[in-house]
Order: structure tokens, then C-alpha cells, then sequence
């Protein structure tokens, strides 16, 4: 195991070898579904070639979420923290370290809630088009569809940035 102790006040590498390979692999997905979701804003005038953004896109999202889970519990248990931070965080306010270790755990709070509300107006985005597929055809009522893609494009860019800043600033150089 490759746990390091903080030293003069800087939170320093935490995470275990085996969650290591979960990050990675839940970057790449994630990336993959960043650059398919961009792809999918512009104006592609083949319907094929949008299908299949669309389909990348659907794929390495779902595998994205399927990496985060298992990763975010070996991720808390590496760095001792509860399950219940993530639904009552105020209790992580009770055990103040050092303010870098709070701010990079309120940090991983905030990116935790962003994943969620990625994936569920994702899911949500993408229900009409299951149900379709199943033989239950449904629309959203005017204007749904448009506040849903707002939310997920929304909450992916503040994913996006608030990943930035909990990174340690070790692990960026």
C-alpha cells in the first residue's frame, strides 16, 4: 500500500495502486465520453456519424459510472473516510485537520454530487430513447428534454473543473 502521511500542511497522494487502475480507467471513459459529447454539439450533417458519436458517447459514459462506483468506495475507505459523509457532508466539518485536507474532501463531496447529477439527467436524457427501443414510445413535455441537456452539459463542465482543483497539486506537475 502506498499511503503517505500529510507533512507541512500539504495533502499528499492517498490512493491505493488497485484504485489507481479505477481512476485511470474511469478517466478514460470519461474522457472519451467529454470528447463524443463536444463532437455531439456540433453541426454533423450525416446522421450516421452522429449515431455513432451518439452510441461512444452512451458507452463510455455508462462505463464511466460503472468505474466511479467501485472506485469512490476504495477511495473513501483509502482515505479513512465514512459512507455517510457523502449523504450528511456537515460531518466532516466536526474533524478539521488541516484546511487542505478539508477543502480536497468538501472538494470530493462536490464532485461526488456532480457525478450524480451527471448521470441521472443522463439516464434521464436517454430514458425516451430506451423506452422507444422496448416498444413504449414516450416524450418529455415541451421543453424538458432542452432543461435536462442543460443540467447534464452544465454539471459536466463544473465536474470537469472542480476535478482540477481535488487533484493534488503534486499529481498536476
Amino acid at each position: 500500500m502506498n499511503e503517505k502521511v500529510e507533512s507541512a500542511g500539504l495533502l499528499v497522494w492517498r490512493t491505493r495502486e488497485s484504485s489507481r487502475h479505477l481512476l485511470m480507467a474511469m478517466v478514460y471513459s470519461l474522457a472519451i465520453a467529454t470528447a463524443t459529447g463536444l463532437a455531439l454539439m456540433l453541426p454533423l450533417g450525416n446522421g450516421h456519424a452522429r449515431l455513432t458519436i451518439l452510441v461512444t458517447h452512451l458507452v463510455s459514459g455508462a462505463l464511466g459510472v460503472v468505474f466511479f462506483v467501485p472506485f469512490l468506495f476504495v477511495h473513501l475507505h483509502d482515505g479513512k473516510e465514512s459512507l455517510f459523509n457523502l449523504l450528511m457532508p456537515w460531518r466532516m466539518l466536526k474533524r478539521i485537520y488541516r484546511g487542505e485536507t478539508l477543502y480536497h474532501r468538501l472538494l470530493g463531496f462536490i464532485l461526488t454530487c456532480c457525478v450524480l447529477v451527471v448521470v441521472a439527467s443522463g439516464f434521464a436524457i436517454a430514458a425516451p430513447g430506451f423506452l422507444y427501443l422496448s416498444g413504449k414510445p414516450t416524450v418529455y413535455a415541451f421543453g424538458t428534454a432542452q432543461a435536462l441537456l442543460r443540467l447534464h452539459v452544465t454539471f459536466s463542465g463544473l465536474f470537469a473543473f472542480f476535478v482540477l482543483l481535488h487533484f493534488p497539486k503534486r499529481a498536476l506537475s
